[in-house]
């Protein structure tokens, strides 16, 4: 145990090349996903499911009476946007993020719009690309200096 410790204190200055590595590989992911998805993940609330159908816009939701949601988990700026890349590289909700990704229409002429089931599916690598290279990467990335520095103290 104490040996477990003592490589988990020493590979902290390591780990803060790693949390570098990290906060720039979220930032640029972020800064991709709110060019891609800022504004789009609102969308209207109807008890009537009729009227829901035929809302396209916030406008048209506030004028049908409904209510105008946007998910805690969103790319409206590119904080909340590493806010949700880091809870989608822990693979918590990331496929929820990812359909209100590929529903998402973008902003037209500053209005919200309401989404499209399927609207991009192309945006699927977006999400694919993250989960492999945030996922796997970065995370194995901690637990090889963690590993890296438990070696060198066993020797």
């Amino acid at each position: 145990m104490k040996l477990i410790v003592n490589a988990l204190l020493s590979s902290l200055p390591a780990m803060s090349n790693v949390v570098i590595v990290c906060f720039l590989f979220l930032l640029i992911f972020a800064i991709v996903g709110v060019s891609f998805f800022k504004g789009a993940f609102g969308r209207c609330h109807l008890d009537d499911e009729e009227l829901l159908a035929t809302v396209v816009s916030r406008q048209n939701c506030t004028d049908f009476g409904g209510e105008w949601q946007v998910p805690i988990e969103n790319f409206d700026s590119a904080p909340k946007g590493m806010l949700t890349l880091l809870e989608m590289m822990t693979t918590e909700g990331w496929i929820d993020v990812m359909y209100n990704g590929l529903d998402a229409v973008p902003v037209k002429d500053g209005m919200e719009m309401q989404p499209k089931t399927n609207n991009k599916k192309i945006l699927v690598i977006y999400f694919i690309l993250y989960m492999v290279f945030g996922s796997q990467f970065i995370l194995n990335l901690f637990v090889g200096v963690i590993m890296d520095n438990f070696n060198k103290i066993k020797d």
